[in-house]
């Protein structure tokens, strides 16, 4: 018979196992879960790893569901509690750093780039081909336009369609 630590490992591993087919948490795991994203995004913050408190959401976001996936969760279901783990983590956040959560668009790489700013270019931004001489960001009009249609898409876009255009792009 099998006594002490080993048997609370044991029936916790099947507790684990019985909520994965559940498709959820317990509820002191999913706390202890929401405290430990908290505490390693505020480190982060706080050692200047992240720009923002949000700097780390698609890797966490990302291993979370990889885990869950790993304990037997389908993959739909662990994508949804990773996003409901870090919801919740970022409201606390928020809360302690009176921060707020920057727009989808404040997010993009072409937001932070200031009027005056010169980035010298070498080649189009939509196609990647050979700038030709007296072009700065485009190689025609056909690729401004291309581009320009695409980022006005994700602009007006949803969260869904939002997400999948992003990932698209990609």
């Amino acid at each position: 018979m099998i006594e002490g630590p080993a048997l609370g490992f044991d029936r916790q591993h099947e507790r684990w196992a019985r909520d994965a087919r559940r498709g959820k948490l317990g509820r002191g795991r999913y706390r202890a879960l929401v405290e430990q994203l908290v505490t390693v995004t505020h480190m982060a913050f706080e050692a200047g790893a992240i720009g923002s408190l949000w700097g780390l959401e698609g890797p966490m976001r990302a291993g979370i569901r990889e885990d869950l996936c790993r304990q037997a969760w389908g993959w739909s279901a662990a994508d949804l509690m990773a996003r409901d783990l870090l919801a919740n983590a970022f409201r606390v956040l928020e809360g302690r750093f009176e921060a707020e959560r920057p727009e989808w668009n404040e997010g993009q790489p072409e937001w932070v780039v200031h009027e005056g700013l010169l980035i010298e270019r070498t080649r189009c931004i939509n196609c990647h081909c050979q700038l030709p001489e007296g072009h700065h960001k485009y190689c025609s009009r056909l690729c401004a336009g291309a581009t320009q249609q695409r980022h006005y898409r994700r602009l007006v876009a949803g969260e869904g369609l939002a997400i999948k255009l992003a990932i698209d792009s990609i």
